[in-house]
């Protein structure tokens, strides 16, 4: 009976202490499949250039092409920030470092707004605008993606949000 008791106890203790190596085990994560949850979607390129930059390079127009020169500093800052997004977000695009291919295709562009915002002078803002769609266009075109052409709004999408001067 005593051999008995003794075992209890044993397997008591094994099963013990398999519960708490469970518990102090930490969960796996979710293997990613054909469609993953929520909490682990990553954004691609495309998704990001839709949502975040695309918007933003409109708002950029539309404010210095009001003259708008705050929300232009403004709308500069986030068209920076989307496409350092990019970069951080999605690090490699097919054989590519994300951050310097934006940086080739844009960097001079983006520095050459920013000088125009800061002189409030619209028609080099409007050069260099173009200078940042033509980059955009030749990112496109280098990655084979040329039938994706941008270029400066002819309206704003955005109706509830005025880009004129006060």
């Amino acid at each position: 009976m005593r051999t008995a008791s003794i075992l209890g106890l044993v397997a008591a203790a094994l099963v013990a202490t398999a519960i708490g190596a469970a518990a102090q085990t930490p969960p796996q994560p979710p293997q990613r499949g054909p469609v993953s949850s929520a909490l682990n979607y990553v954004p691609g390129i495309g998704d990001m250039m839709n949502s975040l930059v695309q918007p933003r390079h409109i708002k950029l127009w539309l404010a210095g092409n009001e003259h708008n020169w705050e929300l232009a500093v403004f709308a500069h800052k986030q068209m920076q920030q989307a496409l350092q997004t990019l970069g951080t977000v999605q690090p490699k695009y097919r054989n590519f470092t994300t951050s310097e291919m934006v940086e080739s295709m844009t960097g001079e562009a983006m520095r050459d707004l920013e000088n125009a915002i800061s002189a409030h002078d619209a028609k080099k803002f409007a050069e260099a605008f173009d200078n940042l769609t033509d980059g955009c266009n030749s990112c496109h075109t280098a990655l084979n993606l040329g039938f994706i052409v941008i270029k400066a709004p002819e309206a704003s999408s955005f109706p509830d949000q005025e880009f004129k001067r006060r």
